[in-house]
């Protein structure tokens, strides 16, 4: 089967780095995201997966199935779910619409805000700025307020490969912290999403759509097309 993988900015608020700020989300309305769900919708897609708790799936169909309820959280109408992945399903005919996240702390809890804290502050505040300095240099992009071009650039080869050289930074620096972090959660809680798409797979689907923060990325891809079963198309590559 084919996956195309979107990489997302989280809309609503998070403490996730691959967040835009309040000034450039005011950027995008529901003209850019009915755009974007529209050349998503060219893949026409079987499923749609997206970055909401795996063991909440009914509770993810009832908001997908009574969208237009005024009782819909406000916060929800604002994350990308919601702009993107419902709009998409919507367009595609879909019932539903599939949780795949895991997103909980393992058994032994790491706090990876300790680093700053110890030997590697100045190495881990390093890695931090540099980040904030790859989202200044979507700026540009931002400006021309062209929402395919901004999701085009974020899906990537380069940006996908720099955004996951974080994660292979973190795990050199001399506080073990930073390697655990990214072993034993990141890199875990991957495995996992993996894990819960492949069981939400259904029997009939030949193409699925996955919208997910961008910073999963590198590891989705890597880690589905371990399956020679499965195809995966980052969205920046993908034309119809």
């Amino acid at each position: 089967m084919e996956i195309l993988l979107v990489g997302t900015f989280h809309l609503s608020d998070t403490s996730d780095l691959n967040t835009l700020s309040e000034k450039d989300k005011s950027k995008y309305g529901d003209s850019d995201f009915e755009k974007l769900a529209g050349d998503l919708a060219k893949f026409q897609a079987d499923q749609v997966f997206v970055e909401y708790p795996f063991h909440l799936q009914e509770q993810l169909t009832s908001i997908y199935r009574s969208q237009e309820v005024e009782e819909i959280n406000e916060g929800f109408k604002g994350n990308e779910i919601f702009q993107i992945g419902f709009r998409l399903a919507k367009m595609l005919g879909h019932n539903t619409i599939y949780a795949v996240d895991w997103n909980e702390q393992p058994e032994e809890s790491i706090d990876l805000g300790l680093i700053a804290e110890g030997q590697s502050k100045t190495e881990f505040n390093e890695i931090m700025n540099r980040i904030q300095m790859v989202i200044g240099k979507l700026s540009s992009i931002i400006q021309q307020g062209d929402i395919i071009e901004l999701y085009k650039y974020i899906n990537s080869h380069e940006y996908t490969v720099n955004d996951h050289q974080v994660y292979l930074d973190l795990m050199q620096l001399d506080d073990e912290i930073g390697f655990d972090w990214v072993t034993k959660y990141w890199y875990y809680r991957n495995l996992k999403i993996v894990r819960n798409i492949k069981k939400s797979i259904l029997p009939e689907t030949k193409r699925a759509v996955i919208l997910y923060g961008s910073g999963h990325n590198y590891l989705l891809k890597q880690q589905l097309e371990d399956d020679k079963t499965i195809k995966v198309i980052q969205y920046g590559d993908w034309s119809e």
